[in-house]
């Protein structure tokens, strides 16, 4: 079966070390108009390539009790407070190429399960028994069709916001063959959907007829009523595909094959602001899919690869597809980067 390269494999390849907020131990003060830098033993930087690494990373001078690493090497290379008492990261240059690595392995990873993952979920959706991998096929669906968010009980509980394992009867209506949902989701950002599949919506109409107001839940063998958390589905994902994917994965999938169908559907383009007014279009369709923004979305889950192969001329024309052959044709296209 196939396995994603881990992450520690793929920083040591690049000579990187992982680090926390907790191992930063280099600290910025206000000096004057401005500020030193102090060591572990609490004495001021002097040396000035220590200095320079330091200042490079940039952090703004209304951060509070910012850290930096005493290792060059180690992964996060900063963290301070923003006026919002949020806490903001600054990463090494090249634990972005990491990350592109990872995001590259995972893509290929899911394109290549689709079938697969197809395959169980239209079996366990067709099947009488309504278990836990019934409800879970269904959320996978689901996102499959709408690059919906998972869902976090904890989110659900104290802030009111909804994703697919979280959503209530209350935010889905069913008719006929449509799936209609409507709830409020991540940063209170109203979300609105229509999927139309007939498996998908004789699933829901049967889980409607369940006690409770949560839509994705099944009755244990033990009778009790059991809701399908994000986890549940990560384990019936992993365990059809053999591949230690997630539903945050099938956003990047779509975030990324949105992009391509978009670009390869569209009339050349002869100039270069042309071509950027194209790309910026076709980013905006795939964070609306994704009810993020243009910029989270362009920096988080779009594939790096696919802006490069429009920019040089060179995006599949299959690319114009099903999310599956479009992922195939992505799967190429990381392939070339690599």
């Amino acid at each position: 079966m196939p396995q994603i390269s881990s992450t520690a494999r793929l920083m040591r390849e690049n000579g990187l070390t992982r680090g926390s907020p907790e191992m930063l131990l280099l600290r910025r003060q206000r000096c004057g108009k401005g500020f030193r830098f102090v060591g572990v033993d609490g004495g001021t930087i002097r040396d000035p390539a220590i200095i320079a690494r330091l200042k490079s990373l940039a952090m703004p001078p209304a951060y509070a009790n910012v850290r930096y690493a005493a290792d060059p090497t180690m992964h996060l290379q900063a963290v301070g407070d923003d006026a919002a008492g949020r806490l903001q990261y600054r990463y090494h240059p090249d634990w972005l190429q990491v990350r592109e690595g990872l995001k590259a392995r995972k893509l290929e990873s899911l394109a290549k399960s689709l079938p697969v993952i197809s395959r169980a979920v239209r079996r366990c959706l067709r099947s009488d028994k309504a278990d836990v991998r019934q409800v879970a096929a269904a959320v996978v669906h689901l996102v499959s069709k709408t690059a919906l968010r998972a869902g976090s009980d904890a989110y659900a509980r104290e802030r009111g916001t909804r994703g697919a394992t979280t959503l209530l009867k209350s935010n889905v209506q069913i008719d006929g063959e449509f799936v209609r949902l409507h709830f409020r989701g991540k940063g209170a950002k109203m979300v609105a959907r229509e999927v139309r599949d007939r498996m998908l919506a004789t699933t829901c109409r049967s889980l409607f007829a369940l006690p409770g107001r949560r839509l994705f839940q099944y009755r244990g063998t033990d009778g009790a009523l059991h809701v399908v958390r994000a986890s549940d589905v990560n384990a019936f994902l992993r365990d059809v595909s053999g591949v230690r994917i997630s539903l945050k994965d099938f956003r990047t999938l779509m975030a990324s094959a949105r992009v391509m169908q978009t670009l390869a559907g569209a009339p050349p383009a002869e100039t270069k602001r042309a071509r950027r007014a194209l790309l910026r279009d076709a980013i905006a369709a795939a964070a609306e899919q994704l009810a993020n923004t243009p910029t989270v979305c362009r920096k988080s889950y779009v594939h790096e690869s696919v802006i490069a192969a429009f920019e040089k001329g060179g995006l599949p024309a299959a690319a114009g597809r099903s999310l599956e052959g479009t992922a195939q044709a992505l799967v190429r296209v990381v392939a070339r980067r690599r």
